[in-house]
């Protein structure tokens, strides 16, 4: 099983507990694979972390640990179904 990174971006007004979105590296083999956690609720490939190494993107980003990332993700799952009471 290959080595996942994970992590969160920060943009502005963003902490690392609630990030404005996550990112994963999947270090595979011939070359590592970037997916970012969608509006769709599923990993889709993203461009984010070689375009901000490119300076390209202004947002950051801190690495996380992959159970900081699911609790991320948990909380994402259950606002999508929950029902906005206006709160």
């Amino acid at each position: 099983m290959p080595e996942i990174t994970y992590y969160a971006i920060l943009d502005e007004g963003f902490a690392p507990s609630r990030p404005a979105g996550i990112v994963r590296r999947v270090h595979a083999t011939p070359r590592p694979t970037d997916e970012a956690f969608t509006r769709n609720m599923q990993w889709e490939p993203t461009e984010f972390l070689v375009l901000h190494w490119l300076g390209h993107n202004d947002e950051d980003y801190v690495e996380i640990t992959a159970q900081q990332a699911q609790e991320v993700i948990d909380r994402w799952k259950r606002q999508r179904v929950e029902p906005n009471d206006g709160r």
